[in-house]
Protein backbone atom coordinates (compact mmCIF):
# COMPACT_ATOMS: atom_id res chain seq x y z
CA UNK A 1 0.00 0.00 0.00
CA UNK A 2 1.45 3.51 -0.83
CA UNK A 3 1.83 5.48 2.58
CA UNK A 4 1.74 9.55 2.28
CA UNK A 5 -0.26 12.12 3.31
CA UNK A 6 -2.56 11.20 -0.05
CA UNK A 7 -3.52 8.09 1.18
CA UNK A 8 -3.00 7.79 4.48
CA UNK A 9 -6.72 8.39 4.96
CA UNK A 10 -7.91 5.75 2.62
CA UNK A 11 -9.24 2.06 4.38
CA UNK A 12 -8.17 -0.06 0.69
CA UNK A 13 -6.21 -0.40 -2.55
CA UNK A 14 -6.40 -2.23 -5.19
CA UNK A 15 -4.40 -2.50 -8.35
CA UNK A 16 -6.20 -1.35 -11.68
CA UNK A 17 -6.39 -3.03 -14.39
CA UNK A 18 -7.82 -0.71 -17.20
CA UNK A 19 -10.39 -2.85 -18.65
CA UNK A 20 -13.43 -1.05 -21.65
CA UNK A 21 -15.98 -3.59 -19.94
CA UNK A 22 -15.49 -4.37 -16.70
CA UNK A 23 -15.73 -1.63 -13.60
CA UNK A 24 -13.35 -1.33 -11.12
CA UNK A 25 -14.48 -3.68 -8.69
CA UNK A 26 -14.58 -6.54 -11.33
CA UNK A 27 -17.92 -6.40 -12.43
CA UNK A 28 -19.66 -6.05 -16.07
CA UNK A 29 -20.42 -2.34 -16.01
CA UNK A 30 -23.06 -3.61 -18.92
CA UNK A 31 -25.11 -5.62 -16.84
CA UNK A 32 -24.36 -3.32 -13.35
CA UNK A 33 -26.99 -1.12 -12.44
CA UNK A 34 -25.57 2.27 -11.87
CA UNK A 35 -27.05 2.28 -8.48
CA UNK A 36 -24.46 -0.19 -7.47
CA UNK A 37 -21.16 0.91 -9.27
CA UNK A 38 -18.69 1.45 -6.58
CA UNK A 39 -16.84 4.55 -6.66
CA UNK A 40 -12.98 4.41 -5.69
CA UNK A 41 -10.09 7.72 -6.02
CA UNK A 42 -7.36 6.43 -8.32
CA UNK A 43 -3.73 6.87 -7.34
CA UNK A 44 -1.43 7.84 -10.37
CA UNK A 45 1.56 5.95 -9.59
CA UNK A 46 3.77 6.52 -12.77
CA UNK A 47 3.27 8.99 -15.45
CA UNK A 48 6.21 10.45 -17.91
CA UNK A 49 6.16 14.47 -17.40
CA UNK A 50 7.63 14.61 -20.82
CA UNK A 51 8.79 13.18 -23.98
CA UNK A 52 11.06 11.84 -25.06
CA UNK A 53 11.18 10.40 -21.64
CA UNK A 54 15.01 9.01 -21.87
CA UNK A 55 17.86 8.80 -23.96
CA UNK A 56 20.83 6.36 -23.79
CA UNK A 57 24.34 6.01 -25.31
CA UNK A 58 26.32 2.81 -23.68
CA UNK A 59 23.91 0.12 -25.46
CA UNK A 60 25.79 -3.35 -26.10
CA UNK A 61 26.29 -4.09 -30.21
CA UNK A 62 23.04 -5.37 -31.41
CA UNK A 63 23.46 -7.65 -34.48
CA UNK A 64 19.85 -8.64 -35.84
CA UNK A 65 18.45 -9.78 -32.49
CA UNK A 66 15.43 -8.56 -31.03
CA UNK A 67 17.73 -8.25 -27.60
CA UNK A 68 19.19 -4.99 -26.19
CA UNK A 69 21.62 -4.50 -23.52
CA UNK A 70 22.73 -1.24 -21.49
CA UNK A 71 26.04 -0.79 -19.80
CA UNK A 72 24.28 1.51 -17.46
CA UNK A 73 20.90 0.89 -16.10
CA UNK A 74 18.14 2.64 -16.78
CA UNK A 75 14.89 1.86 -15.52
CA UNK A 76 12.94 4.88 -17.37
CA UNK A 77 12.97 2.54 -20.38
CA UNK A 78 9.45 0.65 -20.13
CA UNK A 79 8.05 -1.98 -22.52
CA UNK A 80 5.34 0.03 -25.34
CA UNK A 81 7.97 3.01 -25.45
CA UNK A 82 9.59 3.39 -29.58
CA UNK A 83 13.44 3.48 -29.48
CA UNK A 84 14.81 5.53 -32.17
CA UNK A 85 18.08 6.42 -33.48
CA UNK A 86 21.35 4.82 -34.21
CA UNK A 87 21.15 2.25 -37.73
CA UNK A 88 17.23 2.03 -36.42
CA UNK A 89 14.67 2.68 -38.99
CA UNK A 90 13.38 6.36 -38.72
CA UNK A 91 9.75 5.37 -37.51
CA UNK A 92 11.68 3.44 -34.61
CA UNK A 93 11.17 0.17 -32.91
CA UNK A 94 8.45 -0.86 -30.17
CA UNK A 95 9.79 -2.47 -27.02
CA UNK A 96 7.89 -5.72 -26.25
CA UNK A 97 9.48 -6.07 -23.04
CA UNK A 98 11.72 -5.11 -20.56
CA UNK A 99 13.53 -7.89 -19.00
CA UNK A 100 15.49 -5.69 -16.25
CA UNK A 101 17.07 -2.26 -15.90
CA UNK A 102 19.67 -3.09 -18.10
CA UNK A 103 18.20 -4.91 -21.01
CA UNK A 104 14.82 -5.23 -23.22
CA UNK A 105 13.50 -6.49 -26.22
CA UNK A 106 12.58 -4.87 -29.62
CA UNK A 107 9.55 -6.44 -30.99
CA UNK A 108 11.31 -6.88 -34.54
CA UNK A 109 14.86 -8.10 -34.89
CA UNK A 110 17.34 -5.06 -35.73
CA UNK A 111 20.82 -4.50 -35.80
CA UNK A 112 22.18 -1.61 -33.54
CA UNK A 113 26.24 -0.36 -33.53
CA UNK A 114 27.63 -0.02 -30.42
CA UNK A 115 27.17 2.90 -27.95
CA UNK A 116 24.29 4.43 -30.43
CA UNK A 117 22.14 7.73 -29.02
CA UNK A 118 19.21 5.63 -28.69
CA UNK A 119 15.47 7.90 -27.73
CA UNK A 120 13.61 6.11 -25.80
CA UNK A 121 9.75 7.61 -25.97
CA UNK A 122 5.96 7.20 -26.06
CA UNK A 123 3.89 7.44 -29.12
CA UNK A 124 1.40 9.56 -27.42
CA UNK A 125 1.38 11.70 -24.43
CA UNK A 126 0.22 10.38 -20.95
CA UNK A 127 -3.54 10.15 -20.33
CA UNK A 128 -5.98 7.93 -18.39
CA UNK A 129 -9.36 7.67 -19.46
CA UNK A 130 -12.23 7.20 -16.75
CA UNK A 131 -15.45 6.41 -16.19
CA UNK A 132 -17.22 8.29 -13.31
CA UNK A 133 -20.00 7.54 -10.68
CA UNK A 134 -22.19 10.54 -12.11
CA UNK A 135 -21.93 8.36 -15.28
CA UNK A 136 -19.58 10.87 -17.50
CA UNK A 137 -16.82 9.72 -19.24
CA UNK A 138 -13.61 12.08 -18.50
CA UNK A 139 -10.13 11.59 -20.17
CA UNK A 140 -7.07 13.77 -17.93
CA UNK A 141 -3.94 14.34 -20.22
CA UNK A 142 -0.53 14.66 -18.88
CA UNK A 143 -1.56 13.25 -15.24
CA UNK A 144 0.83 14.15 -12.64
CA UNK A 145 2.84 11.05 -10.69
CA UNK A 146 1.66 10.41 -7.62
CA UNK A 147 -1.77 12.52 -7.45
CA UNK A 148 -4.92 11.20 -7.15
CA UNK A 149 -7.44 11.73 -9.80
CA UNK A 150 -10.14 14.70 -8.35
CA UNK A 151 -13.23 12.46 -9.55
CA UNK A 152 -15.22 9.39 -8.27
CA UNK A 153 -14.21 6.39 -10.55
CA UNK A 154 -15.70 3.09 -11.58
CA UNK A 155 -13.92 2.27 -14.48
CA UNK A 156 -10.53 3.19 -15.96
CA UNK A 157 -10.86 2.34 -19.50
CA UNK A 158 -7.79 0.11 -21.20
CA UNK A 159 -8.25 2.26 -24.72
CA UNK A 160 -6.96 5.60 -24.64
CA UNK A 161 -5.63 5.73 -21.31
CA UNK A 162 -1.85 5.66 -22.81
CA UNK A 163 1.84 6.67 -22.91
CA UNK A 164 3.31 4.98 -20.34
CA UNK A 165 0.49 5.43 -17.41
CA UNK A 166 1.09 2.42 -15.13
CA UNK A 167 0.66 1.19 -11.52
CA UNK A 168 -2.48 2.78 -10.70
CA UNK A 169 -3.96 1.87 -7.42
CA UNK A 170 -8.12 2.20 -6.94
CA UNK A 171 -8.29 3.77 -3.15
CA UNK A 172 -11.46 3.49 -1.27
Amino acid sequence: MIRNYYTDSYKSGIAVTPSDTLLLDGRTKSTTPQGAWVQYNIYVGNSPSSLPATTTNNNSVVSNSTNVGLASPNPLIKAGMRVTGGTLPAAGVLIASVTDSSNYVLASSQSIAVNSTLTYSYDSEAKIKVHTINNEVIEFVNPIQGSILPVSVVQVYATDTTGGVSDLVALS
